[in-house]
Formats: C-alpha cells, sequence, structure tokens
C-alpha cells in the first residue's frame, strides 16, 4: 500500500479544514477554491525542487489559518453577490460580514444602518399618514419640535406642520436616502474588493 508523504498529509488536512469552512458557498465554487490553494501550496511549496514537509509549512504560514483565509473567500463572495444584485438588504447583509472583520467595516455597517433606518422610518411615517393623521411633524412650542408616529392615543400639543405634504415628502425622503445608503455601501464595497485581490494571502482585512 503506498504511504502518504507528511507534505501531503499536512496539505490535505489544511485543505480539509478549508473546505469544511467554506460550506456556506455553493459545492461547485467551495470546490475551485481548494484546488485553487491546492495548486498555490505546491507551487510555492515546490519553488525549490521537491515539495518537503518545511516547505509546505513555508506556503501555509503565508496562507494564513484555514479559518481566516475561508472567511476572506466568503466575505468576498457576498460582496461580489452585493455588487451584482444592489439590493439594501444583500449590501447589507455583505458589509456584515465585513463588520466581523475589522473596525473599518464596522464603522461602515453602523453608517449603514442609520441610513436604511432612517430611510425605513420616512416611509414608514408617509405610509401610516393615511391611517393615522397624529402621525406627523409637530411644532411644540417656538424651539421644540416632536415626530409623532402616532403610537399613543393622546393627541400632541402643538401645530402640525406638514400635513399631508408628508407623504410625498416621506416618500422622496425615504426612497433618497436609501438610495444613498446603497450607494455609500456599494462605494465601500468596490474599494475593500479592489483593495484586497485574493492572491494577497494572509494579510489582515482593512
Amino acid at each position: 500500500m503506498p504511504t502518504v508523504a507528511p507534505s501531503q498529509t499536512i496539505m490535505n488536512q489544511y485543505l480539509g479544514e478549508l473546505r469544511s469552512h467554506l460550506r456556506s458557498l455553493p459545492d461547485e465554487q467551495a470546490v475551485d477554491i481548494v484546488e485553487e490553494i491546492r495548486s498555490y501550496i505546491r507551487d510555492i511549496g515546490g519553488a525549490g525542487g521537491e515539495v518537503t514537509e518545511a516547505s509546505v509549512h513555508a506556503a501555509l504560514s503565508r496562507l494564513g489559518s484555514a479559518s481566516t483565509l475561508a472567511g476572506s473567500y466568503v466575505t468576498d463572495s457576498l460582496m461580489a453577490r452585493a455588487q451584482s444584485s444592489r439590493m439594501p438588504w444583500t449590501v447589507l447583509r455583505g458589509i456584515y460580514r465585513w463588520a466581523t472583520l475589522s473596525v473599518k467595516g464596522f464603522l461602515v455597517f453602523i453608517v449603514c444602518i442609520i441610513g436604511y433606518a432612517l430611510g425605513g422610518s420616512f416611509f414608514l411615517a408617509a405610509l401610516a399618514k393615511p391611517l393615522n393623521p397624529k402621525v406627523g411633524l409637530w411644532l411644540v412650542d417656538t424651539d421644540s419640535y416632536s415626530l409623532v408616529l402616532g403610537m399613543t392615543d393622546a393627541w400632541p400639543q402643538g401645530r402640525e406642520l406638514l400635513g399631508w405634504k408628508l407623504i410625498p415628502i416621506g416618500l422622496a425622503l425615504g426612497g433618497g436616502t436609501i438610495l444613498l445608503t446603497t450607494h455609500f455601501g456599494l462605494s465601500c464595497i468596490r474599494r475593500f474588493r479592489q483593495s484586497r485581490p485574493m492572491r494577497q494571502w494572509g494579510e489582515a482585512p482593512e
């Protein structure tokens, strides 16, 4: 029975762990990634001639841990999907994955959460106005305002400023805010992907 070389055993263990961390990706894509990394290890490990245990360890050291490498691929896949679909939920999902990897990603995620929340609030106010006249922007006194969404039975004190104009204004502001937030998120995703070609193994996320 043929004996498996130690270098091959080490490589297979690493690739097996990598494959397990890529289970969220389609099988075909995960297999392509594993084969790409296998070729990379062989190319780097055998650059000086024979693939040895030491050369494989050196190649794996450049790659980093299997979980971190897989995370880079999964993140890139989610961001590529966000760029393709341009849907707010997909964009937010890709940025959330980025947020789990770096402080910069977390800050971008917070900005997008705030933007989408504001846009959603404008839409909610516009859609709720026909159902509840209390919904609106109220001037409570000379320098105090209140955004009332009809959450209580009591009528607010003061004067409503927008009236039924709240509907077109809310829809316009909601749509504009969501579009701007999506544009911002996609712009950040594009810069992130351009700055991290997948051949830059072992680098820490931005």
